[in-house]
């Protein structure tokens, strides 16, 4: 996150406002929409947070549904390599986009 312009103390607005009258009114508008704008990304890294935990655990569930139909139609061992790659790709997945984000 970016930092935020200051406010002058009163001396300096005094000074702006004798200069230019409608600087600080532009100067707080630009803080709050920096503050929007910030509030937006938050929210943005908040959903997409949620749909990678959606995700993972939709293809667990996937997973682990496929290896119970496995198992009931006697095709365990043609399906453990399957099985097995998916769930090592699911979790080197994750574990990769948790380790850049650190």
């Amino acid at each position: 996150m970016g930092s935020l312009p200051t406010f002058p103390d009163a001396d300096e607005a005094l000074k702006w406002r004798d200069i230019e009258p409608d600087h600080l009114a532009w100067r707080r508008a630009l803080v709050e929409r920096q503050l929007r704008q910030e509030r937006l990304d938050q929210w943005t890294g908040y959903g997409f947070r949620l749909l990678e935990y959606v995700m993972v655990m939709g293809f667990g569930v996937a997973f682990v549904w496929l290896g119970f139909y496995a198992v009931d139609h006697k095709a365990s061992t043609q399906t453990v390599p399957l099985i097995g790659g998916g769930m090592a790709a699911l979790v080197s997945a994750v574990l990769a986009v948790r380790n850049r984000r650190n």
